[in-house]
């Protein structure tokens, strides 16, 4: 919900919040608001008037009368405040109503009083809320209605106190029925600026939030269809991370401290992937699953990822070097065709699937700690731009011998 700077005008700032609640919806919030500052301009009216009729008019009647409307449109905060906001909004546009047929039958039509009833047309539909649409609407017709109906027989709409000068009653009337336009117009475009700014601060927020779950097209997809349709892609390079030790590890700490230390560890792994033009895809326990290549022109996606691996190794090193646990990590890295897409259809999932994923987990559980171990496919993109050990034909569960490399 969008808030005034409270240090700019506390007292004005107050009475404009008067009724507002947090749970309350931008737009109720923003009606709320409208009506509470409508209430304290019909209330500035009436006082205006009431001293003008006191000092320029010998009848009582007049400047009582306008007091007496300013006492009902101050009701208006009063029930705001106690939370009846449909109340709040029907008083309002019946002080105002009321206060026009008051002084056409005090005034007369010379007066000029029945230009208030161009304002009383639009004011409920800013001040009523969603719920009371209808009433709004009922309204303003007989607010058009009144206002037809006082043009058409002006002639006898005859004041029954003649004390003040027709030619003032209606630059009086006149000029201030404009202002109070003006000054609803420009606060409900400042609440709609401000609710708009809001809403586009959350849209952003929750947009950061699906990109930090899924990738950027596929996000796009999910907002404007609902759905998104998997694709295959023929060049990707996978990265795959665990801990040695890690079982025993778990039985060893607390559970808290486990999951301190590798949201600590994982964050960093995230800025290091993001920094190597690398995706993360998910953590699996104590795996990281990255990849490089799913967006278009990608070419030099085993290099990004190997990149990306040497940094994560010398930040564990690092790492170890000043803190209790010591972090022993496997890579493995493999390059391959893959099917990425979304599972599921709520809590969405965006996966990975092939034999290139498997053949990377077997990459990782085959090496070694503080080394990245990579397949025959991934040497083959990289090896004339960074040095390698051929290990020889290791094998690897579910895939038989298999030739490995060490990155040195």
């Amino acid at each position: 919900m969008p808030n005034y700077n409270k240090n700019e005008n506390p007292i004005i700032q107050r009475i404009v919040d008067v009724g507002t609640k947090n749970a309350f919806s931008i737009a109720e919030t923003r009606y709320l608001r409208v009506t509470n500052i409508a209430s304290i301009l019909g209330l500035v009216f009436m006082g205006i008037w009431m001293v003008i009729a006191f000092y320029l008019s010998d009848a009582p009647i007049i400047y009582i009368s306008n007091g007496l409307m300013g006492l009902m449109f101050l009701l208006v905060l009063i029930f705001n405040g106690k939370g009846w906001r449909v109340l709040a909004s029907t008083w309002l546009i019946l002080s105002s109503y009321f206060s026009v047929l008051l002084f056409l039958y005090l005034l007369g039509y010379s007066s000029g009083v029945t230009a208030c009833c161009f304002l009383i047309i639009v004011l409920p539909h800013m001040t009523f809320p969603r719920k009371a649409r209808y009433s709004a609407l009922g309204f303003s017709l007989l607010a058009c209605f009144t206002l037809i109906f006082a043009v058409l027989f002006q002639s006898k709409i005859q004041g029954q106190y003649d004390v003040l000068d027709p030619y003032l009653l209606q630059v009086v009337n006149i000029s201030i029925t404009g202002f109070i336009c003006l000054a609803l117009i420009w606060s409900m475009s400042v609440q709609i600026d401000r609710s708009e700014k809001s809403l586009m601060a959350e849209q952003k927020k929750s947009d950061n939030l699906l990109h930090n779950i899924l990738p950027v097209k596929v996000a796009k997809d999910l907002k404007e269809t609902g759905k998104t349709i998997p694709q295959r892609h023929q060049k990707v390079t996978i990265l795959f991370t665990d801990f040695k030790g890690f079982t025993e590890l778990v039985s060893s700490i607390s559970e808290i401290t486990l999951v301190n230390e590798l949201n600590d560890i994982f964050g960093r792994f995230d800025e290091i992937v993001e920094e190597a033009g690398v995706e993360k895809i998910e953590t699996i326990g104590d795996a990281y699953v990255a990849a490089c290549g799913l967006g278009e022109g990608i070419t030099e996606h085993a290099k990004n990822c190997i990149s990306a691996a040497q940094q994560m190794i010398y930040y564990l090193d690092e790492r170890n070097l000043t803190h209790e646990i010591k972090w022993r990590m496997r890579v493995g890295i493999h390059s391959g065709p893959i099917v990425a897409g979304v599972v599921g259809r709520k809590k969405f999932r965006y996966d990975l699937f092939g034999d290139t994923i498997n053949t990377a987990s077997r990459m990782e559980s085959s090496g070694e700690p503080g080394k990245i171990n990579i397949s025959a496919p991934t040497y083959q993109l990289v090896k004339n731009d960074i040095d390698c050990e051929y290990r020889g034909e290791i094998y690897a569960k579910g895939k038989g011998e298999v030739d490995m490399y060490f990155v040195k």
